[in-house]
């Protein structure tokens, strides 16, 4: 079954394609002008920016659109090597080796019961002298990778940016999957969320010059944002 788009669903893709471009930067033309522009009625166009205000990419303001600044995606601008004008902390919740199981061994592709350092930790964030909670971390790694990293630094710094930081020059493949899912008791605890609230999950797949990571993250959705790399980035 196939969805139609309409005339106003076009002109809100449209003038988020002129944003991501900076075609517009501060604010958009007035209702008038893109009524003129698009050749279509002030109803449509008003139907378009109401679906752009939905998205949080523009707020009115005496009478004028303005562009909103986009949000960061505070708990993954480290693993693309970029950095946040906000400081995150991460508390520690599981710091183990474990034996891998079945369904490990498959992820990582390792022999049963192979070494596997197990990770838990919450990420937060201060914003605004109030604290958020951004996503609690799962992270699955042979411990010969982990042996050498500085553990200890995981409060100030991610485990990603220990890992690229530990091998620097060393070719790194993520593949990615995202789901909606609900949380059980103790993850609500944790989040800071109602028992089986829904949150965003990625699930990834880390390729470390053909050792494997495994690592699932339940973010909380409102106060993370997917975040693709940078087109300068894809061409270091």
């Amino acid at each position: 079954m196939f969805n139609i788009i309409n005339k106003s669903e076009l002109i809100a893709k449209d003038l988020e394609f002129l944003i991501s471009q900076q075609e517009y930067v501060k604010s958009i033309p007035s209702e008038r002008k893109l009524a003129v522009k698009y050749n279509v009625s002030r109803n449509t166009i008003r139907e378009a920016l109401e679906i752009l205000q939905n998205k949080g990419i523009i707020s009115l303001a005496s009478n004028s659109y303005h562009i909103n600044s986009p949000k960061e995606d505070y708990d993954w601008l480290e693993f693309f090597g970029k950095k946040s004008n906000h400081r995150v902390k991460n508390y520690l919740i599981k710091n183990t080796v474990i034996e891998a199981n079945k369904k490990i061994a498959q992820k990582l592709k390792v022999p049963l019961a192979t070494p596997i350092h197990y990770l838990i930790y919450k990420r937060t964030i201060n914003e605004q002298e109030s604290a958020k909670t951004l996503s609690l971390d799962y992270i699955y790694a042979p411990e010969k990778l982990v042996e050498h990293l500085p553990l200890n630094k995981l409060l100030e710094h991610s485990f990603w940016d220990l890992l690229v930081k530990s091998y620097r020059g060393t070719p790194i493949k993520e593949y990615q999957n995202l789901s909606i899912e609900s949380v059980n008791f103790e993850e609500a605890s944790l989040l800071a969320i109602p028992v089986r609230a829904k949150i965003l999950q990625r699930t990834s797949i880390v390729n470390l010059n053909n050792n494997f990571i495994y690592f699932v993250s339940k973010k909380v959705p409102e106060n993370v944002l997917l975040m693709q790399v940078d087109k300068d980035k894809n061409n270091e």
